[in-house]
């Protein structure tokens, strides 16, 4: 079901190219082949958005969501190249091995079953393939679909009766996880941190404000160590 009477997601569709090509710049920096010459797969792509942003400059691009959504047709008759279908991590319509690039982008936190979805991405990736998965971290304090302090922190039914006494329209349905949990789920995969070097090169990622230059002069060995208190994660995984 849709968030709103125009098929929109309720966080909007604002800044999709932008977002596209934060996640292009993160993995050309560690891929070992052109990615521009892959077969790409966006899970939980959504309305399309950042799909669509790509879909110009890969070679062929496919959205999988377990619904459909409106832009979709629109979107595939823009791109001849894009592919956009209703499925979830439980598919067959994807052959094992044979995606080259995976984005997993804000959704290990809406499934039933991460771990599943992390097996998913796992079985589609050909050796060597890469992905881009990225996420809310569990122990920032402030829940990001929400806009609530420690609400996630809380026992589901005890946030969700707070927030409802107190006036809130908002719904609390993520269900994010730490550093040290997400890293467990990823033990497939060579796992690389890439949020120091997003942070190190903000003028890359079209970031200029203060806040981000002063970030930058943190040596990157510390970022690492700290992004385990970092509001969100970006994990670049390599397939063995």
């Amino acid at each position: 079901m849709h968030d709103s009477p125009s098929g929109l997601p309720r966080w909007g569709n604002e800044g999709r190219e932008h977002k596209a090509a934060t996640v292009l710049k993160t993995l050309q920096q560690f891929s070992a082949f052109d990615l521009t010459a892959a077969h790409w797969l966006d899970v939980g792509c959504g309305s399309g958005g950042i799909a669509g942003a790509l879909a110009n400059g890969v070679t062929h691009l496919t959205g999988l969501d377990p619904q459909p959504w409106p832009q979709w047709a629109e979107l595939m008759k823009e791109h001849s190249n894009l592919r956009l279908m209703q499925g979830g991590y439980d598919t067959d319509a994807l052959a094992p091995g044979s995606i080259d690039v995976v984005i997993c982008n804000q959704v290990y936190e809406h499934v039933p079953d991460p771990v599943k979805l992390i097996r998913f991405i796992h079985t589609v990736l050909r050796p060597g393939g890469i992905a881009y998965f990225a996420g809310p971290n569990l122990l920032f304090p402030i829940e990001p679909h929400t806009l609530w302090p420690f609400v996630h922190w809380l026992p589901r039914r005890i946030a969700v009766g707070v927030m409802r006494a107190c006036g809130s329209h908002k719904i609390l349905d993520a269900n994010s996880a730490s550093y040290w949990k997400l890293r467990t789920w990823l033990t497939g995969f060579k796992v690389i941190n890439a949020v120091p070097y997003i942070l190190r090169h903000p003028a890359e990622f079209g970031r200029s404000s203060l806040a981000w230059r002063s970030v930058a002069i943190i040596p990157a060995p510390a970022l690492d160590t700290l992004t385990f208190l970092s509001p969100g994660f970006v994990f670049v995984l390599i397939k063995h």
